[in-house]
């Protein structure tokens, strides 16, 4: 296909970009999963206590937070590819590295290096989707990430349990996941560019498309394009300074948006699997399938939402942001005050429906700053509000952790839950305090 050849189908590379990152996300996110749903199993090898998995937990999120916002600025500096491609090789690394754990200092050493080195793995992929996608498809396309760590946990649970299951042990889990991580590796190598334009071969249609943003505003122009000198144009005279990101209005709305979504996204990564074992007595096998439950229903949240921000919308990333968090309070809710006896068929209802609500969220709020601002400075402004998520999620899991009650008829996990949903009231009224950017009408409308 030449510069000049329009494509014959709906196909664009950048759906191919979408489904790489996806991929390479998704593997990277198996860490976490397998680890969390392993936690009965490695609490017991190592000797670790509730108290000592909230603490590392809590380290490698504390420590995660402010490496998203130095990733953020490396990748708006340098590229997002060359960012990426060291994640990719750190998280291969120390995942290899937490199948000889033998001790709970040695976990707490993992998980606060795990957070500094592999916390640079989600702004680089989020902002190549903000830089290949046009404003008009960016929450679908930043979706595809949140399906990553949504869905991961969904086949992720199953999967490392039953690998667990088969080798009779849980190390043997993290190196083939070691492994696995080489594949998305060779994948950026070879096939990832950090903007459309790098890409030999890309129509001159998809390239406008790109830009189509830009093009309209009258930021750059098609003479620009041709030029090839985009990147020059673009950091001229959308190089935003950091004082004025953090004074635009809404903007710490978007952030505690963030916040609120993380502790309830980790509070509840965190603590379900053996919630579901300790209070339901679900076998480890049977454990990683029923918390999958929350997840597959948030991969379908998550679609519906940034589909209807995108196509029916017009691009507004609020309405949909306040339906997520007003869904996920009363579910919360009731997982609290759920009984050990309940039916079965009630408890996968309010699982699915948490997860469904809870996940409604992502897309939109992960577009807000390159709408808002634009995807030439999305590094440093995504990143910024990642870091104070993350250094927030961080003390979801370590405070639910003190709020697990140990009785002698069994775990109560009630206060726990109820601190979810306070997080997510707390979501909401930020949420209402989020303001869209008002798109200007001569941006052109293509359907996807």
């Amino acid at each position: 296909m030449t510069n000049t050849e329009k494509p014959s189908s709906w196909w664009r590379y950048r759906y191919f970009v979408a489904a790489l990152l996806f991929f390479g996300y998704s593997i990277q996110y198996l860490d976490r999963i397998k680890t969390t749903v392993l936690t009965p199993l490695i609490m017991k090898s190592v000797g670790l206590s509730y108290g000592d998995i909230g603490n590392g937990i809590f380290l490698m999120m504390i420590f995660y937070g402010p490496s998203q916002f130095i990733s953020g600025w490396l990748c708006d500096k340098f590229g997002s590819k060359k960012v990426l491609v060291f994640s990719l090789v750190s998280w291969s690394i120390l995942t290899a590295y937490m199948a000889d754990m033998r001790t709970p200092m040695q976990w707490y050493i993992r998980m606060a290096i795990f957070g500094i080195m592999v916390g640079t793995e989600f702004v680089p992929s989020a902002r190549l989707l903000a830089r290949w996608f046009p404003s008009r498809q960016r929450a679908q396309a930043q979706s595809s990430l949140a399906w990553a760590w949504i869905l991961t946990p969904a086949w992720a649970s199953i999967l490392a349990t039953q690998l667990a299951a088969f080798f009779g042990d849980w190390r043997p889990v993290f190196i083939v996941a070691a492994v696995l991580g080489l594949i998305p590796l060779i994948l950026v190598l070879v096939f990832i560019k950090d903007r459309p334009e790098q890409l030999k071969g890309i129509s001159q249609l998809e390239l406008e498309e790109s830009y189509e943003d830009e093009l309209a505003s009258g930021t750059i122009t098609l003479a620009d394009l041709k030029k090839g000198n985009v990147r020059e144009q673009l950091q001229q005279k959308v190089n935003i300074p950091m004082k004025e990101i953090l004074s635009y209005p809404g903007f710490w709305a978007i952030a505690l948006v963030d916040v609120a979504c993380q502790m309830t996204f980790w509070g509840v990564i965190a603590w379900s699997p053996t919630y579901l074992a300790d209070v339901f007595k679900f076998s480890i096998t049977k454990m990683g399938m029923w918390a999958s439950v929350y997840f597959i229903a948030g991969v379908l949240g998550a679609y519906l939402s940034s589909r209807i921000s995108d196509k029916h919308l017009g691009s507004r990333r609020k309405p949909m942001i306040m339906v997520s968090f007003l869904g996920t309070f009363p579910m919360i809710i009731t997982l609290a005050m759920l009984p050990a006896g309940v039916s079965h068929g009630v408890l996968l209802i309010v699982l699915a429906l948490a997860g469904f609500f809870a996940n409604m969220a992502w897309g939109p709020f992960l577009s807000w700053p390159a709408d808002v601002f634009s995807p030439e400075v999305y590094g440093k402004a995504m990143g910024f509000v990642n870091m104070l998520a993350y250094i927030g999620g961080a003390f979801a899991p370590l405070i639910m952790s003190r709020l697990i009650i140990k009785t002698s008829s069994g775990t109560n996990y009630t206060y726990s839950w109820i601190f979810v949903a306070g997080c997510c009231l707390v979501g909401l009224i930020a949420a209402s305090l989020v303001k869209d950017k008002k798109y200007r009408e001569t941006i052109v409308s293509i359907d996807a």
